[in-house]
Protein backbone atom coordinates (compact mmCIF):
# COMPACT_ATOMS: atom_id res chain seq x y z
CA UNK A 1 0.00 0.00 0.00
CA UNK A 2 2.84 2.11 0.91
CA UNK A 3 4.51 2.03 -2.54
CA UNK A 4 1.53 2.53 -4.08
CA UNK A 5 0.86 5.89 -2.88
CA UNK A 6 4.59 6.94 -2.91
CA UNK A 7 3.93 5.50 -6.58
CA UNK A 8 0.60 7.79 -6.76
CA UNK A 9 2.72 10.71 -5.20
CA UNK A 10 5.28 10.58 -7.71
CA UNK A 11 2.72 10.13 -10.47
CA UNK A 12 0.90 13.33 -9.78
CA UNK A 13 4.38 15.29 -9.06
CA UNK A 14 5.32 13.77 -12.37
CA UNK A 15 2.36 15.59 -14.32
CA UNK A 16 1.98 18.45 -12.37
CA UNK A 17 5.64 19.27 -13.52
CA UNK A 18 5.01 18.14 -17.12
CA UNK A 19 1.90 20.65 -16.98
CA UNK A 20 3.85 24.09 -15.24
CA UNK A 21 6.39 23.15 -18.53
CA UNK A 22 3.40 22.77 -20.93
CA UNK A 23 2.20 25.94 -19.66
CA UNK A 24 5.35 27.71 -18.94
CA UNK A 25 5.50 31.45 -20.21
CA UNK A 26 6.29 32.23 -23.87
CA UNK A 27 8.06 35.58 -23.17
CA UNK A 28 9.52 36.63 -19.83
CA UNK A 29 10.94 40.59 -19.76
CA UNK A 30 13.30 40.84 -16.27
CA UNK A 31 15.53 43.38 -14.52
CA UNK A 32 13.54 46.10 -15.29
CA UNK A 33 11.55 49.43 -13.65
CA UNK A 34 7.65 48.12 -14.00
CA UNK A 35 5.24 50.85 -13.39
CA UNK A 36 2.47 48.58 -13.74
CA UNK A 37 -0.44 51.74 -13.22
CA UNK A 38 -2.17 49.35 -10.89
CA UNK A 39 -2.38 51.45 -7.19
CA UNK A 40 -2.09 48.02 -5.40
CA UNK A 41 1.34 47.19 -6.59
CA UNK A 42 2.69 49.75 -8.69
CA UNK A 43 6.23 48.84 -9.18
CA UNK A 44 7.42 45.15 -10.35
CA UNK A 45 10.35 43.65 -11.67
CA UNK A 46 9.73 41.24 -14.19
CA UNK A 47 6.79 40.53 -16.25
CA UNK A 48 5.53 36.69 -17.71
CA UNK A 49 3.48 36.57 -20.70
CA UNK A 50 1.60 33.34 -22.37
CA UNK A 51 -0.57 33.51 -25.42
CA UNK A 52 -1.63 37.34 -25.36
CA UNK A 53 -1.94 37.64 -21.39
CA UNK A 54 -0.55 38.57 -18.77
CA UNK A 55 0.39 35.49 -16.10
CA UNK A 56 1.78 37.08 -13.67
CA UNK A 57 4.27 39.73 -12.68
CA UNK A 58 6.70 40.28 -9.76
CA UNK A 59 10.31 40.38 -8.87
CA UNK A 60 13.03 38.85 -10.86
CA UNK A 61 14.10 35.31 -9.15
CA UNK A 62 9.85 34.51 -8.92
CA UNK A 63 9.22 34.98 -12.35
CA UNK A 64 12.45 33.53 -14.12
CA UNK A 65 12.07 30.19 -12.39
CA UNK A 66 8.68 29.95 -13.93
CA UNK A 67 10.36 29.83 -17.38
CA UNK A 68 10.16 26.24 -19.72
CA UNK A 69 12.71 25.17 -22.66
CA UNK A 70 10.67 27.46 -24.83
CA UNK A 71 10.32 30.53 -22.68
CA UNK A 72 12.27 33.83 -24.66
CA UNK A 73 13.37 35.59 -21.63
CA UNK A 74 15.00 39.37 -22.03
CA UNK A 75 16.81 41.22 -19.76
CA UNK A 76 15.96 44.47 -19.69
CA UNK A 77 18.67 45.81 -18.09
CA UNK A 78 16.95 48.23 -16.10
CA UNK A 79 15.02 50.21 -18.42
CA UNK A 80 11.74 51.45 -17.70
CA UNK A 81 8.83 49.04 -18.32
CA UNK A 82 4.81 51.10 -18.86
CA UNK A 83 1.27 49.64 -19.99
CA UNK A 84 1.25 49.89 -23.84
CA UNK A 85 0.28 53.89 -24.30
CA UNK A 86 -3.31 54.22 -25.43
CA UNK A 87 -4.24 57.56 -27.25
CA UNK A 88 -7.65 58.39 -26.60
CA UNK A 89 -7.96 61.17 -29.39
CA UNK A 90 -6.60 60.96 -33.02
CA UNK A 91 -7.74 61.95 -36.27
CA UNK A 92 -6.89 60.33 -39.75
CA UNK A 93 -8.19 62.00 -42.72
CA UNK A 94 -5.64 61.44 -45.49
CA UNK A 95 -5.72 63.85 -48.89
CA UNK A 96 -5.72 62.61 -52.55
CA UNK A 97 -2.30 63.25 -54.34
CA UNK A 98 -2.03 67.02 -54.82
CA UNK A 99 0.54 69.53 -53.77
CA UNK A 100 1.19 70.34 -50.45
CA UNK A 101 2.38 73.77 -48.72
CA UNK A 102 5.22 73.62 -46.80
CA UNK A 103 5.46 76.13 -43.85
CA UNK A 104 8.37 76.90 -41.00
CA UNK A 105 6.06 77.76 -38.89
CA UNK A 106 1.99 76.80 -37.86
CA UNK A 107 1.08 79.98 -38.11
CA UNK A 108 2.43 81.49 -41.59
CA UNK A 109 1.70 84.55 -42.75
CA UNK A 110 -0.65 85.84 -45.57
CA UNK A 111 2.41 86.53 -47.62
CA UNK A 112 4.32 83.65 -46.87
CA UNK A 113 1.05 81.92 -47.73
CA UNK A 114 0.48 83.41 -51.00
CA UNK A 115 4.34 83.10 -52.11
CA UNK A 116 4.04 79.33 -51.29
CA UNK A 117 0.83 78.73 -53.72
CA UNK A 118 2.41 81.01 -56.35
CA UNK A 119 5.45 78.31 -56.47
CA UNK A 120 3.22 75.19 -56.51
CA UNK A 121 1.29 76.79 -59.55
CA UNK A 122 4.64 76.80 -61.02
CA UNK A 123 5.31 73.36 -60.08
CA UNK A 124 2.01 71.15 -60.69
CA UNK A 125 0.34 70.76 -63.78
CA UNK A 126 -3.15 72.29 -64.11
CA UNK A 127 -5.74 71.14 -62.27
CA UNK A 128 -3.51 69.31 -59.35
CA UNK A 129 -5.04 69.84 -55.52
CA UNK A 130 -3.18 72.64 -53.50
CA UNK A 131 -3.73 72.02 -50.00
CA UNK A 132 -1.99 73.61 -47.02
CA UNK A 133 -2.47 74.14 -43.38
CA UNK A 134 -2.70 77.45 -42.01
CA UNK A 135 -3.04 79.02 -38.61
CA UNK A 136 -5.84 81.99 -37.51
CA UNK A 137 -2.81 84.77 -39.14
CA UNK A 138 -4.37 83.05 -41.99
CA UNK A 139 -7.96 81.86 -41.06
CA UNK A 140 -9.44 84.92 -39.66
CA UNK A 141 -7.87 87.18 -42.15
CA UNK A 142 -11.86 88.19 -43.76
CA UNK A 143 -10.08 89.42 -46.87
CA UNK A 144 -8.92 86.13 -48.30
CA UNK A 145 -11.52 84.92 -50.12
CA UNK A 146 -12.05 82.99 -52.90
CA UNK A 147 -11.74 85.49 -55.16
CA UNK A 148 -7.83 86.33 -53.80
CA UNK A 149 -6.93 82.78 -54.16
CA UNK A 150 -8.24 82.32 -57.34
CA UNK A 151 -5.93 85.26 -58.64
CA UNK A 152 -3.08 83.68 -57.59
CA UNK A 153 -4.08 80.05 -58.65
CA UNK A 154 -7.01 80.38 -61.67
CA UNK A 155 -6.36 76.75 -62.98
CA UNK A 156 -5.59 75.02 -59.58
CA UNK A 157 -8.03 73.82 -57.05
CA UNK A 158 -6.99 75.21 -53.68
CA UNK A 159 -7.76 74.40 -50.25
CA UNK A 160 -6.56 76.09 -46.81
CA UNK A 161 -7.75 74.46 -43.87
CA UNK A 162 -6.83 75.94 -40.06
CA UNK A 163 -3.94 73.25 -38.74
CA UNK A 164 -6.45 73.08 -35.79
CA UNK A 165 -9.38 72.05 -37.95
CA UNK A 166 -11.78 74.97 -37.91
CA UNK A 167 -11.91 77.45 -40.50
CA UNK A 168 -11.60 76.60 -44.40
CA UNK A 169 -10.81 79.16 -47.49
CA UNK A 170 -11.10 77.70 -50.80
CA UNK A 171 -10.63 78.83 -54.51
CA UNK A 172 -13.54 78.68 -57.29
CA UNK A 173 -11.87 76.02 -58.97
CA UNK A 174 -12.14 73.57 -55.75
CA UNK A 175 -15.95 74.52 -55.36
CA UNK A 176 -17.53 72.00 -58.16
CA UNK A 177 -14.90 69.48 -57.22
CA UNK A 178 -16.31 69.42 -53.38
CA UNK A 179 -19.65 70.03 -54.62
CA UNK A 180 -20.51 73.20 -53.41
CA UNK A 181 -22.65 74.91 -55.32
CA UNK A 182 -22.79 79.26 -55.67
CA UNK A 183 -25.48 79.66 -53.36
CA UNK A 184 -25.10 76.45 -51.17
CA UNK A 185 -27.09 76.15 -48.17
CA UNK A 186 -25.33 76.14 -45.10
CA UNK A 187 -26.03 72.55 -43.31
CA UNK A 188 -26.81 72.23 -39.69
CA UNK A 189 -24.32 72.92 -37.40
CA UNK A 190 -21.80 74.96 -39.73
CA UNK A 191 -22.07 77.61 -42.08
CA UNK A 192 -20.38 79.59 -45.67
CA UNK A 193 -19.77 83.15 -45.52
CA UNK A 194 -21.76 84.98 -47.89
CA UNK A 195 -20.49 88.23 -50.54
CA UNK A 196 -22.55 91.13 -48.58
CA UNK A 197 -26.18 91.63 -49.58
CA UNK A 198 -25.80 88.01 -51.42
CA UNK A 199 -26.19 84.10 -50.85
CA UNK A 200 -23.00 83.89 -52.99
CA UNK A 201 -20.48 81.98 -51.32
CA UNK A 202 -16.95 84.08 -51.02
CA UNK A 203 -14.90 80.94 -50.18
CA UNK A 204 -14.96 80.62 -46.45
CA UNK A 205 -16.85 78.43 -44.29
CA UNK A 206 -16.82 76.81 -40.78
CA UNK A 207 -17.77 73.77 -38.51
CA UNK A 208 -20.10 71.13 -40.43
CA UNK A 209 -19.91 72.93 -43.40
CA UNK A 210 -16.22 71.74 -43.51
CA UNK A 211 -17.44 67.48 -43.17
CA UNK A 212 -18.68 66.92 -46.21
CA UNK A 213 -16.32 68.62 -48.53
CA UNK A 214 -13.20 66.50 -45.77
CA UNK A 215 -15.31 63.62 -46.76
CA UNK A 216 -15.56 64.13 -50.04
CA UNK A 217 -11.83 64.66 -50.00
CA UNK A 218 -11.13 61.51 -48.44
CA UNK A 219 -13.53 59.48 -50.75
CA UNK A 220 -10.80 60.50 -53.56
CA UNK A 221 -7.88 58.82 -51.81
CA UNK A 222 -7.68 54.85 -52.65
CA UNK A 223 -8.17 51.78 -50.45
CA UNK A 224 -4.78 50.76 -50.81
CA UNK A 225 -3.28 54.74 -49.96
CA UNK A 226 -5.34 54.65 -47.18
CA UNK A 227 -4.02 51.44 -45.90
CA UNK A 228 -0.38 52.44 -46.67
CA UNK A 229 -1.00 55.77 -44.85
CA UNK A 230 -2.71 53.85 -41.67
CA UNK A 231 0.48 51.31 -42.13
CA UNK A 232 2.42 54.24 -41.58
CA UNK A 233 0.63 55.85 -38.92
CA UNK A 234 0.76 52.48 -37.01
CA UNK A 235 4.38 52.21 -37.85
CA UNK A 236 5.26 55.57 -35.82
CA UNK A 237 2.88 54.51 -33.05
CA UNK A 238 4.75 51.52 -31.83
CA UNK A 239 7.98 52.88 -32.41
CA UNK A 240 6.50 55.08 -29.43
CA UNK A 241 5.02 52.73 -27.68
CA UNK A 242 2.01 53.09 -28.35
CA UNK A 243 -0.33 50.00 -28.67
CA UNK A 244 -3.61 51.35 -28.73
CA UNK A 245 -5.35 54.05 -30.99
CA UNK A 246 -8.52 55.64 -30.36
CA UNK A 247 -9.31 57.38 -34.23
CA UNK A 248 -11.95 59.47 -35.40
CA UNK A 249 -11.90 59.69 -39.30
CA UNK A 250 -13.65 61.41 -42.28
CA UNK A 251 -14.44 58.57 -44.40
CA UNK A 252 -17.78 56.82 -43.42
CA UNK A 253 -17.61 54.88 -40.61
CA UNK A 254 -17.75 51.34 -42.49
CA UNK A 255 -15.43 52.16 -45.29
CA UNK A 256 -12.58 52.99 -42.24
CA UNK A 257 -13.75 49.95 -40.58
CA UNK A 258 -13.40 47.41 -42.58
CA UNK A 259 -10.16 49.40 -44.32
CA UNK A 260 -8.71 48.84 -40.79
CA UNK A 261 -9.66 45.18 -40.58
CA UNK A 262 -7.49 44.89 -44.15
CA UNK A 263 -4.51 46.69 -43.44
CA UNK A 264 -4.40 44.09 -40.06
CA UNK A 265 -2.28 46.85 -37.93
CA UNK A 266 0.12 45.85 -35.10
CA UNK A 267 -2.20 48.18 -32.93
CA UNK A 268 -6.01 48.04 -31.04
CA UNK A 269 -7.68 50.29 -32.91
CA UNK A 270 -11.17 51.97 -31.93
CA UNK A 271 -12.82 53.37 -34.78
CA UNK A 272 -15.21 56.42 -33.70
CA UNK A 273 -17.67 57.66 -36.35
CA UNK A 274 -17.99 61.09 -37.41
CA UNK A 275 -21.39 62.21 -38.51
CA UNK A 276 -22.42 64.47 -41.38
CA UNK A 277 -25.21 66.86 -41.51
CA UNK A 278 -27.52 68.31 -44.26
CA UNK A 279 -29.34 71.41 -44.35
CA UNK A 280 -32.65 69.76 -42.95
CA UNK A 281 -30.72 67.71 -39.99
CA UNK A 282 -27.97 65.99 -38.36
CA UNK A 283 -27.59 62.68 -40.32
CA UNK A 284 -27.87 59.57 -38.00
CA UNK A 285 -27.43 56.87 -40.57
CA UNK A 286 -23.51 56.10 -39.69
CA UNK A 287 -24.61 55.72 -35.75
CA UNK A 288 -27.51 53.08 -37.03
CA UNK A 289 -24.90 50.87 -38.68
CA UNK A 290 -22.79 50.67 -35.40
CA UNK A 291 -24.95 47.18 -34.05
CA UNK A 292 -23.74 45.52 -37.15
CA UNK A 293 -19.90 47.00 -37.64
CA UNK A 294 -19.25 43.90 -35.08
CA UNK A 295 -15.16 42.06 -35.68
CA UNK A 296 -14.47 39.39 -33.41
CA UNK A 297 -11.09 37.78 -33.16
CA UNK A 298 -9.96 41.39 -34.51
CA UNK A 299 -7.62 44.33 -33.03
CA UNK A 300 -10.89 46.49 -33.98
CA UNK A 301 -13.93 47.91 -32.91
CA UNK A 302 -16.22 50.50 -33.87
CA UNK A 303 -18.40 52.77 -30.97
CA UNK A 304 -19.28 56.02 -30.40
CA UNK A 305 -21.79 58.88 -31.02
CA UNK A 306 -19.54 62.30 -31.81
CA UNK A 307 -20.21 65.38 -32.07
CA UNK A 308 -18.77 68.48 -32.46
CA UNK A 309 -20.28 71.55 -30.40
CA UNK A 310 -17.98 74.22 -30.67
CA UNK A 311 -15.08 75.67 -31.65
CA UNK A 312 -11.51 76.50 -30.37
CA UNK A 313 -9.91 79.73 -28.83
CA UNK A 314 -8.24 80.27 -31.39
CA UNK A 315 -10.88 81.49 -33.61
CA UNK A 316 -13.23 82.12 -30.85
CA UNK A 317 -15.21 79.50 -31.68
CA UNK A 318 -15.26 78.03 -28.23
CA UNK A 319 -18.22 78.99 -26.40
CA UNK A 320 -18.02 80.94 -23.48
CA UNK A 321 -20.29 82.09 -20.42
CA UNK A 322 -18.58 85.11 -20.04
CA UNK A 323 -17.49 87.75 -23.37
CA UNK A 324 -14.22 87.00 -24.81
CA UNK A 325 -11.05 88.91 -22.88
CA UNK A 326 -9.93 90.73 -26.72
CA UNK A 327 -13.68 90.57 -28.61
CA UNK A 328 -15.98 92.15 -25.09
CA UNK A 329 -19.20 91.76 -27.68
CA UNK A 330 -18.65 88.22 -28.61
CA UNK A 331 -19.13 84.76 -26.31
CA UNK A 332 -18.70 82.48 -29.52
CA UNK A 333 -21.82 79.99 -30.75
CA UNK A 334 -22.42 76.59 -30.32
CA UNK A 335 -22.71 74.76 -33.24
CA UNK A 336 -26.41 72.96 -32.15
CA UNK A 337 -29.14 75.09 -30.32
CA UNK A 338 -29.50 73.39 -26.65
CA UNK A 339 -32.56 71.70 -27.55
CA UNK A 340 -30.66 69.86 -30.06
CA UNK A 341 -27.87 69.00 -27.68
CA UNK A 342 -30.63 67.44 -25.37
CA UNK A 343 -31.67 65.74 -28.52
CA UNK A 344 -28.13 64.07 -29.08
CA UNK A 345 -28.01 62.69 -25.53
CA UNK A 346 -31.21 60.97 -25.79
CA UNK A 347 -30.62 59.86 -29.04
CA UNK A 348 -26.91 58.05 -27.52
CA UNK A 349 -29.03 56.76 -25.25
CA UNK A 350 -31.78 54.90 -27.30
CA UNK A 351 -28.40 53.76 -30.14
CA UNK A 352 -26.36 52.46 -26.63
CA UNK A 353 -23.49 54.24 -27.38
CA UNK A 354 -21.11 56.30 -25.85
CA UNK A 355 -21.40 60.13 -26.28
CA UNK A 356 -18.56 62.34 -27.26
CA UNK A 357 -18.80 65.57 -27.20
CA UNK A 358 -16.06 67.97 -28.78
CA UNK A 359 -16.02 71.05 -25.89
CA UNK A 360 -13.56 73.52 -25.36
CA UNK A 361 -15.64 76.65 -23.58
CA UNK A 362 -17.28 76.71 -20.41
CA UNK A 363 -20.67 77.46 -21.68
CA UNK A 364 -20.30 74.37 -23.74
CA UNK A 365 -19.91 71.92 -20.92
CA UNK A 366 -22.46 74.00 -18.83
CA UNK A 367 -24.54 72.92 -22.15
CA UNK A 368 -23.88 69.26 -21.86
CA UNK A 369 -24.38 69.00 -18.31
CA UNK A 370 -27.81 70.71 -18.79
CA UNK A 371 -28.68 68.21 -21.26
CA UNK A 372 -27.96 65.51 -19.26
CA UNK A 373 -29.51 66.54 -16.25
CA UNK A 374 -32.63 67.04 -18.41
CA UNK A 375 -32.75 63.87 -19.64
CA UNK A 376 -33.64 62.26 -16.16
CA UNK A 377 -31.47 61.99 -12.82
CA UNK A 378 -32.60 58.32 -12.15
CA UNK A 379 -30.15 57.35 -15.45
CA UNK A 380 -26.79 55.82 -14.30
CA UNK A 381 -24.26 58.30 -15.44
CA UNK A 382 -21.44 57.07 -13.93
CA UNK A 383 -21.84 53.62 -16.15
CA UNK A 384 -22.21 55.68 -19.43
CA UNK A 385 -19.18 57.30 -19.16
CA UNK A 386 -19.89 60.16 -21.48
CA UNK A 387 -16.86 61.93 -22.87
CA UNK A 388 -16.15 65.84 -23.10
CA UNK A 389 -13.58 65.85 -26.01
CA UNK A 390 -10.62 68.50 -24.82
CA UNK A 391 -12.67 69.88 -21.61
CA UNK A 392 -11.10 72.91 -21.46
CA UNK A 393 -13.50 74.70 -20.19
CA UNK A 394 -14.98 72.09 -17.49
CA UNK A 395 -13.60 74.69 -14.49
CA UNK A 396 -13.45 74.94 -11.02
CA UNK A 397 -17.13 75.40 -10.41
CA UNK A 398 -18.21 72.31 -13.54
CA UNK A 399 -15.92 70.14 -11.91
CA UNK A 400 -18.50 68.87 -9.24
CA UNK A 401 -21.03 68.26 -11.90
CA UNK A 402 -18.55 66.24 -14.11
CA UNK A 403 -17.94 64.11 -11.14
CA UNK A 404 -21.43 63.26 -10.29
CA UNK A 405 -22.05 62.73 -14.19
CA UNK A 406 -19.31 60.30 -14.09
CA UNK A 407 -18.22 62.37 -17.52
CA UNK A 408 -14.44 61.76 -18.63
CA UNK A 409 -12.65 64.37 -19.76
CA UNK A 410 -9.99 63.32 -22.73
CA UNK A 411 -7.40 65.85 -22.77
CA UNK A 412 -4.55 66.63 -25.30
CA UNK A 413 -1.54 68.26 -23.15
CA UNK A 414 -0.01 69.89 -25.86
CA UNK A 415 -3.05 72.39 -26.04
CA UNK A 416 -1.39 73.75 -22.72
CA UNK A 417 1.39 75.05 -25.17
CA UNK A 418 -1.06 77.71 -26.32
CA UNK A 419 -0.04 80.41 -23.36
CA UNK A 420 -0.54 83.56 -25.91
CA UNK A 421 -3.80 82.04 -27.45
CA UNK A 422 -5.28 81.39 -24.35
CA UNK A 423 -4.28 84.93 -22.27
CA UNK A 424 -5.48 86.92 -25.27
CA UNK A 425 -8.68 85.04 -25.79
CA UNK A 426 -9.46 84.40 -22.01
CA UNK A 427 -7.64 86.75 -20.17
CA UNK A 428 -4.30 85.77 -18.48
CA UNK A 429 -6.35 85.31 -14.91
CA UNK A 430 -8.16 82.63 -16.95
CA UNK A 431 -9.35 79.33 -15.38
CA UNK A 432 -9.35 77.04 -18.06
CA UNK A 433 -7.66 73.73 -18.73
CA UNK A 434 -7.87 72.36 -14.90
CA UNK A 435 -6.11 69.14 -14.75
CA UNK A 436 -4.50 68.26 -11.06
CA UNK A 437 -8.10 69.92 -9.94
CA UNK A 438 -10.14 67.58 -12.05
CA UNK A 439 -8.20 64.22 -10.92
CA UNK A 440 -7.78 65.35 -7.10
CA UNK A 441 -11.77 65.59 -7.28
CA UNK A 442 -12.32 62.14 -8.64
CA UNK A 443 -13.04 63.07 -12.20
CA UNK A 444 -11.89 60.42 -14.92
CA UNK A 445 -9.55 61.95 -17.22
CA UNK A 446 -8.11 60.50 -20.49
CA UNK A 447 -5.13 61.71 -22.58
CA UNK A 448 -5.14 62.12 -26.47
CA UNK A 449 -2.58 64.27 -29.11
CA UNK A 450 -5.17 65.86 -31.24
CA UNK A 451 -1.76 66.86 -32.49
CA UNK A 452 1.83 65.64 -32.34
CA UNK A 453 1.62 61.66 -31.70
CA UNK A 454 4.60 61.60 -29.25
CA UNK A 455 3.02 60.59 -26.39
CA UNK A 456 6.19 61.19 -24.02
CA UNK A 457 5.63 65.15 -25.67
CA UNK A 458 2.22 65.11 -23.61
CA UNK A 459 3.62 63.79 -20.73
CA UNK A 460 6.17 66.78 -20.06
CA UNK A 461 3.38 69.44 -20.66
CA UNK A 462 0.60 67.66 -18.54
CA UNK A 463 4.08 67.45 -15.92
CA UNK A 464 4.90 71.13 -16.04
CA UNK A 465 1.24 72.73 -17.06
CA UNK A 466 2.70 75.80 -19.37
CA UNK A 467 -0.97 77.60 -19.74
CA UNK A 468 -1.47 77.05 -15.71
CA UNK A 469 1.38 75.81 -13.54
CA UNK A 470 -0.45 74.85 -10.65
CA UNK A 471 -2.52 72.68 -12.71
CA UNK A 472 0.56 70.19 -13.37
CA UNK A 473 0.17 66.98 -12.72
CA UNK A 474 2.94 63.97 -11.38
CA UNK A 475 4.35 61.93 -14.38
CA UNK A 476 2.86 59.25 -12.93
CA UNK A 477 -0.88 60.67 -12.73
CA UNK A 478 0.20 61.22 -16.55
CA UNK A 479 1.04 57.84 -17.87
CA UNK A 480 -2.09 56.56 -15.60
CA UNK A 481 -4.18 58.97 -17.69
CA UNK A 482 -2.70 57.99 -21.33
CA UNK A 483 -2.80 54.20 -19.91
CA UNK A 484 -5.73 53.44 -17.45
CA UNK A 485 -7.56 56.54 -17.72
CA UNK A 486 -7.51 56.11 -21.90
CA UNK A 487 -8.53 52.51 -21.83
CA UNK A 488 -11.66 53.41 -18.88
CA UNK A 489 -12.76 56.05 -21.52
CA UNK A 490 -13.11 52.96 -24.20
CA UNK A 491 -15.03 50.34 -21.79
CA UNK A 492 -11.71 48.83 -22.05
CA UNK A 493 -10.05 48.82 -18.21
CA UNK A 494 -11.00 44.98 -17.68
CA UNK A 495 -8.44 44.32 -20.26
CA UNK A 496 -6.13 46.47 -20.80
CA UNK A 497 -4.37 50.00 -18.80
CA UNK A 498 -2.76 47.89 -16.04
CA UNK A 499 0.11 45.87 -16.05
CA UNK A 500 -0.84 42.65 -14.01
CA UNK A 501 -2.18 38.80 -13.84
CA UNK A 502 -4.99 38.30 -16.65
CA UNK A 503 -4.82 41.17 -18.20
CA UNK A 504 -3.83 41.63 -22.00
CA UNK A 505 0.25 41.74 -22.60
CA UNK A 506 0.12 45.24 -23.92
CA UNK A 507 3.22 47.17 -22.99
CA UNK A 508 6.33 49.01 -24.05
CA UNK A 509 9.88 49.26 -22.98
CA UNK A 510 11.56 52.67 -22.98
CA UNK A 511 14.87 54.35 -24.06
CA UNK A 512 14.44 56.55 -20.76
CA UNK A 513 13.34 56.03 -17.51
CA UNK A 514 10.42 58.88 -17.65
CA UNK A 515 9.63 59.51 -14.39
CA UNK A 516 13.38 60.46 -13.19
CA UNK A 517 14.91 62.41 -16.34
CA UNK A 518 14.69 66.31 -16.65
CA UNK A 519 11.74 67.24 -18.61
CA UNK A 520 13.32 68.66 -21.50
CA UNK A 521 14.58 64.79 -22.16
CA UNK A 522 10.95 63.48 -22.02
CA UNK A 523 9.95 64.01 -25.49
CA UNK A 524 13.26 62.07 -26.71
CA UNK A 525 11.87 58.80 -25.06
CA UNK A 526 11.10 55.90 -27.47
CA UNK A 527 10.01 52.55 -27.38
CA UNK A 528 12.83 50.02 -27.54
CA UNK A 529 10.36 47.33 -27.44
CA UNK A 530 6.41 47.11 -27.75
CA UNK A 531 4.32 44.49 -27.09
CA UNK A 532 1.14 44.20 -27.98
CA UNK A 533 -1.25 41.05 -26.83
CA UNK A 534 2.10 39.00 -25.47
CA UNK A 535 3.71 39.35 -29.33
CA UNK A 536 7.00 41.87 -29.98
CA UNK A 537 5.54 44.11 -32.78
CA UNK A 538 8.27 46.61 -32.80
CA UNK A 539 12.00 46.10 -31.77
CA UNK A 540 14.50 48.78 -32.07
CA UNK A 541 17.68 45.61 -31.15
CA UNK A 542 18.82 47.15 -28.11
CA UNK A 543 18.21 44.32 -25.65
CA UNK A 544 19.37 40.86 -25.89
Amino acid sequence: MKNLILLLIIGISVNLSVSAKQNAPELILYNGKIFTSDPVKSNAEAIAMRGERILIIGLNQEIKKLAGAKTRLIDLQGRTVISGINDAHYHFSPDPKGFSLQFKTLEPSWEETAAAIEAAVKQSRTGIWILGYVGSNVVLNEQITRYTLDKIAPNHPVLLRAFYGHGYILNSKAMPLLQIGEEEADPMGGYFERIANSKKINGRFWEYAEWKPNRILVNQVSDAEAIAELKKIAGEAVGFGITSMQIMSSMPIDRFAKLLIKADLPIRVRAIPFAMTTPAKRDLSEFEMLSKLKFPNSKVKVSGVKWVLDGTPYERGAVLRQPYSDKSDWKGKLNFPDGEVLKMVKESLALKQQFLAHCAGDKCAETVFDAMEKTGAKIDWKSLRYRIEHGDGVTEDLIPRAKNLGVIIVQNPTHFTLTDVLNSRYGSSHKFMSLRTLIESGVNVAFGSDGPMNPFLNIMFAAIHPARPSEAITREQAVKAYTFGSAYAEFAEKEKGILMSGKLADLTVLSHDIFNVPAPELPKTQSVLTVVGGKIVYDAQVLK
